[in-house]
Order: C-alpha cells, then sequence, then structure tokens
C-alpha cells in the first residue's frame, strides 16, 4: 500500500496483464505485513486513484470504493494504528480463534486438518526458483504466504510466463475463497475483508490475462529477491 504498483502511464490505456500486475503487486504489498504508524489519511487519499482504476480493471467497481471507504473513515490521524492492529489481530495468530492466517498451508486438508507447512511450501520453494525468485533472508514467512504467492504471480505475468502465471492462479483459487470467507467474517465491513474481495476479483480475472505484459507500464522489475 505504500508504494502504488503503477507508472506514470495513463490508466486507461494501461492492458489487462498490466492491470493484473498491478494489481498483484498492491495486493501483495497490503498483506505482506502492517503499515507504517504514522500512516494517515492524507496519504490513504493518494491511494485513491490506483483504488479507481483497479476496481474498473478488474470489473471490482465495490470493493474498491470499500477500500476507499475504510481507508476514510478513521480519525486522520490514527488510520496507520487502527490498520496495525487489525493486521496483528487477524493475520498473526494472537488471538487463535480470531486468526486467518494468510497461508496456504493453513487451508489445505491434511489427514488431521490443515497445518502449516508441508506440501504448498516445497512446491512454492520450487515456483520461486523457477522464476529466479527467493525470499530475502530478512523475512521470517513461509513462501506459502499470501504476499509471496501474489509477488510470484506478478513476475510470471510480467516475464509472460504463461504456464507458471496459470499455475499460480489455480493454486490461489484453491484456497483464497476459504480464507476470503474467514475474512469477511471476522473484518465485516473492514479494509482487509475489502482488500479480500478485490483480491478474489483478481483471480477470477488472472486466468484470462493476455500472454505478455507491456513491461512500460509497470515498475522495473524486481530482480532475483523478494522483499
Amino acid at each position: 500500500m505504500n508504494q502504488p504498483a503503477v507508472s506514470d502511464t495513463p490508466r486507461e490505456a494501461m492492458p489487462d496483464t498490466a492491470a493484473l500486475i498491478a494489481a498483484a503487486e498492491w495486493l501483495s504489498d497490503v498483506f505482506r505485513a502492517p503499515p507504517p504508524g504514522e500512516l494517515h489519511q492524507a496519504d490513504a487519499q493518494q491511494e485513491q486513484p490506483t483504488l479507481r482504476w483497479l476496481g474498473r480493471q478488474l470489473d471490482a467497481e465495490a470493493p474498491a470504493r470499500a477500500l476507499e471507504d475504510a481507508l476514510t473513515r478513521q480519525p486522520p490521524e490514527g488510520l496507520g494504528v487502527h490498520l496495525q492492529r487489525r493486521y496483528t489481530a487477524l493475520f498473526e495468530g494472537i488471538f487463535q480463534h480470531r486468526a486467518v492466517l494468510p497461508y496456504e498451508s493453513a487451508w489445505q486438508p491434511g489427514a488431521d486438518g490443515p497445518a502449516l507447512g508441508g506440501p504448498s511450501v516445497a512446491s512454492m520453494d520450487a515456483t520461486l526458483r523457477a522464476l529466479d525468485l527467493h525470499v530475502s533472508e530478512d523475512c521470517c514467512e513461509p513462501p506459502d504466504h499470501l504476499a509471496i504467492e501474489l509477488e510470484a504471480l506478478a513476475t510470471a505475468l510480467r516475464d509472460g510466463q504463461t504456464a507458471t502465471a496459470d499455475d499460480l492462479t489455480q493454486r490461489l483459487a484453491s484456497w483464497v475463497p476459504p480464507f476470503n470467507e474467514a475474512l469477511n467474517a471476522r473484518d465485516a465491513n473492514g479494509f482487509y475483508a475489502a482488500a479480500g474481495n478485490l483480491l478474489t476479483a483478481l483471480i477470477d480475472r488472472a486466468g484470462s490475462a493476455p500472454e505478455t505484459a507491456d513491461t512500460a507500464a509497470v515498475n522495473e522489475r524486481r530482480q532475483g529477491e523478494y522483499a
């Protein structure tokens, strides 16, 4: 959320794949970590053109408007702190019965029910290697974290690796719906529930992405390392 993943290219002129890249990177930033505490509404207002454009491109104007509303309904000086608290409560497992863990393995069935780690971590490791990416040493998250899978999807789309992008889209589609359902139940009308709804729209659209992206319409590729 701190750096919208679009360039100065006119928004309406950007191709569909570039919109998917921008959405994946924006949502990766949202789900990666809590925002800075000094985030204020003035900062959030800079996100509004990006959100409106993404809403149009993904046919998801309602989630985009909900995100705008969530960013403006808090007291002007308390937005960052509020979102930090919501992120911690939802995604970091401090309140286990209310947590919505952003890991693929937490939503995949196993012999004794879902458990963190396992096959999804190993398979995402392989996908990252194929994309010449790796989880940075200062990142404590496993590779099946939602933010990392979204960044991998953005890279695959940007590089025109259609088969890998399709595989990542299918893997996200296998677990994001129940994740988003739980997120909406625990963050009703909140910022992160709206982000989850925009994420669902991204996954729905990613299956029909063109094979190549206009790389001039997005930021330069982040080489070699997920950060």
